[in-house]
Parts: structure tokens; sequence; C-alpha cells
């Protein structure tokens, strides 16, 4: 009998700490949406404020590079010539990126 309590106590201890401890995976950086012809919108998770934001165009040329003060940035593309252009997101080790083209 008492085997038997303390292999449910055990189960119920296990089952407990993984609901507690599991964390959700969720993508640190979202598309939000390419507004228009010539914006770009996404949105970061909250650890990921304060990470590097980089505009590449296709020849390697950085074209605008800042840090991410908020949540969610939008990158005007007006003044830039028509082309494909690489936007990059890092943080630490991990890199993020999408393209855009501009037409």
């Amino acid at each position: 009998m008492k085997a038997a309590i303390a292999i449910i106590i055990c189960l119920s201890l296990f089952t407990t700490s993984v609901t507690v401890f599991a964390t959700h995976k969720e993508k640190p950086v979202q598309l939000i949406t390419q507004k228009g012809n010539n914006l770009f919108a996404f949105k970061v998770s909250k650890p990921w404020q304060y990470a590097h934001v980089e505009v590449l165009a296709v020849n390697g040329d950085c074209v605008s590079c800042q840090t991410l003060m908020r949540r969610k940035m939008v990158i005007n593309f007006q003044d830039v010539k028509a082309g494909t252009y690489t936007i990059k997101i890092s943080k630490g080790e991990y890199v993020q990126e999408f393209e855009y083209v501009k037409k």
C-alpha cells in the first residue's frame, strides 16, 4: 500500500512540474504584414526588445541599421531603389531574416 501511495505522489509531482515548467515556444519574430507597396511591419516577443535590425541590399550594403526600441517596427521602403532587400533581426546567437521586394 505504501508503494502505491509513493508512486501516485511521484506521478502527481511529475505531472505538476511538467505543466508548471513547460515553456510555450513561440517565434521571437513574427511578420505582421507587408502593408501597401513600401511598408514592412513585424513584431517581436518581449525578450527580443533591443534586438539589432539591419536592412541589407542584394550586394550586401547596409541600407539601414538600428536597435529595436519597441516590440513593433514598421520599415518604410519609399526612399530606396527598386530591388530585393534582406531584413536581418538578430539578438545574441539567434538571427532571423526576411526578404522584401520593392517594385
